[in-house]
């Protein structure tokens, strides 16, 4: 498995970005995306004044404890 994020540019001067993670298993999965979606959109944004056009979550494993 490839860790990773990824990063186009857009035509229109936005990037979209594709995270793969891995979560717990048990873990609310459409609330954990939402969160990282949120969170990773504002502090793109914020911190480099460019627009994020979308932020995609990509599910690789659920880990067992």
């Amino acid at each position: 498995m490839h860790k990773g994020v990824y990063v186009k540019y857009n035509e229109d001067s936005s990037i979209s970005i594709e995270l793969h993670i891995v979560i717990d298993e048990g873990v609310n999965i459409p609330a954990l995306a939402g969160s990282i979606i949120s969170e990773v959109r504002y502090k793109v944004e914020d911190s480099t004044g460019v627009k994020v056009k979308s932020v995609d979550i990509y599910v690789d494993s659920l880990s067992k404890d």
